[in-house]
């Protein structure tokens, strides 16, 4: 198979009039932040990608052992448990994990099995003074300590000195609750890598889940990921962005990390694609701003009267922030691409967290249960709140079927429902397709720049799974 050379990659593509991110990025009118000096340190070379790894229960299975087995997983945010005694389940495939909040400002991560016959002990979001399994009614304390075994007298070797729950280590960082099962694993802020830093003013622990919903997906964890890790799709699957949405312009940087990488997709806003035609430049920021305006979160701002002789981005930051203040009562100096910007940090294996004041989303990609032909999407919207006010209770989960609408379940997400619900269309025909392969050539032939963020996932599935 022929391999791309570091020296033929072209970084984007774009024109005077329409540039690159980082162009654009270095004329921002608030000044380039710290994250938009930063560049990825890594360029995979793995365009061919073996299809069977979406589908054969034989990679699923080694996926299970030594991916979601030793990597920091995204199990909740701090808010959605807010009570001590508030618990919520983990399933990840056949592996199953508990979260519960064990003190006011104190968590703890426990596998999902009783000690005596391995009943799983929390089967949902709940919360109760104590962890009692349902099945003989063995109970703990909140912290795992052991409590109480009805007749004891029949298990004289279990004792409060070696009954604890197994705990799984849990890290947090910025509201978000980690675990990985895994004891020797790096700790959870080297496999964030630049991520603190990057969202340092954006403040995630400052915010709360506005929105939620989770939808069952007829595709592969790893497919429907991918569909999010490149903008190339824009053009065919998104075509009303093609005018005010910059995908091949934008910009893809890989940090290695000492457990494996967190990836960065940024796509311009305000800024028409190279695939749109000549008299987008002029509608471009209007668009942009209505799409704003349109998806959700300052639904009583005043669009704004966009100067074409102007820098149209720097507007429209401008306006984003005053109407960020109004709705606040704080002021913010996050950059104009913050202000606009589409731009999503992946953690490997499957969180993802966007640097986006228009676009606060957060992803959680899980595999099923026990087939790896589907998964589970779970969106969260991560928005600030009122200054001097209580963080808001967390939105609870929407679940959506693999047959349902989004736009029609989650109309918190307004206009965005639809983009999500276009996203969606394409994954099972994505799966049947990997099975229809030419089985003299099942495999992809990804492009060397858009998606090298797919590239280099697979690069560490390969490295994790094979050993």
């Amino acid at each position: 198979m022929a391999t791309v050379k570091e020296r033929e990659i072209v970084r984007g593509y774009g024109s005077k009039d329409r540039p690159v991110i980082g162009e654009l990025w270095k004329r921002d009118s608030v000044g380039v932040n710290t994250a938009m000096e930063a560049n990825g340190d890594y360029q995979p070379n793995n365009r061919f990608v073996d299809y069977k790894r979406y589908y054969d229960p034989e990679f699923f299975a080694q996926e299970l052992k030594h991916i979601w087995s030793k990597q920091w997983l995204f199990v909740c945010r701090e808010e959605d448990i807010p009570e001590v005694g508030d618990r919520v389940p983990l399933q990840i495939g056949t592996n199953s994990y508990f979260v519960v909040r064990s003190e006011p400002d104190a968590f703890k991560a426990f596998y999902n099995s009783c000690l005596h016959r391995g009943t799983m002990l929390c089967a949902k979001k709940e919360n109760a003074e104590t962890i009692r399994c349902p099945y003989h009614a063995w109970e703990w304390n909140v912290d795992g300590r052991l409590k109480r075994i009805p007749s004891h007298w029949d298990f004289p070797d279990i004792t409060r000195l070696n009954g604890s729950l197994p705990e799984v280590r849990l890290e947090r960082w910025g509201g978000f609750i980690f675990i990985n099962a895994d004891k020797d694993a790096p700790p959870l802020m080297e496999a964030l890598g630049p991520m603190p830093e990057h969202f340092r003013e954006f403040a995630p622990e400052k915010r709360y889940t506005k929105a939620r919903f989770r939808k069952l997906i007829h595709a592969n964890w790893k497919a429907t990921q991918e569909a999010f890790q490149e903008s190339y799709h824009v053009y065919a699957t998104h075509p009303e962005g093609v005018p005010f949405s910059g995908d091949s312009q934008s910009q893809y940087d890989i940090f290695k990390t000492s457990l494996g990488a967190v990836g960065r997709e940024a796509v311009p806003s305000a800024v028409p694609s190279m695939h749109a035609d000549s008299s987008a430049n002029s509608h471009s920021a209007a668009m942009a701003s209505a799409y704003v305006q349109q998806a959700w979160h300052y639904p009583d701002a005043t669009l704004p009267e966009i100067d074409p002789a102007g820098d149209a981005r720097a507007q429209l930051g401008e306006w984003l922030r005053q109407a960020y203040e109004k709705a606040y009562g704080r002021a913010t100096q996050q950059s104009d691409g913050v202000m606009i910007d589409s731009t999503l940090y992946f953690l490997y294996p499957h969180f993802t967290l966007w640097l986006s004041e228009s676009v606060p989303f957060v992803y959680q990609f899980l595999p099923h249960e026990s087939d790896p032909n589907y998964c589970y999407f779970d969106v969260r919207l991560l928005m600030p709140y009122a200054e001097g006010q209580p963080r808001p209770p967390a939105a609870e989960p929407i679940i959506i079927g693999e047959h349902d609408s989004i736009v029609e379940k989650a109309p918190a997400y307004s206009f965005l429902a639809m983009i999500f619900d276009q996203d969606m269309s394409n994954l099972p025909l994505v799966q049947a397709g990997l099975k229809a392969a030419d089985p003299a050539a099942p495999y992809s032939r990804l492009g060397s720049y858009q998606e090298g963020i797919i590239q280099a996932w697979n690069e560490m599935f390969d490295r994790d799974v094979n050993g």
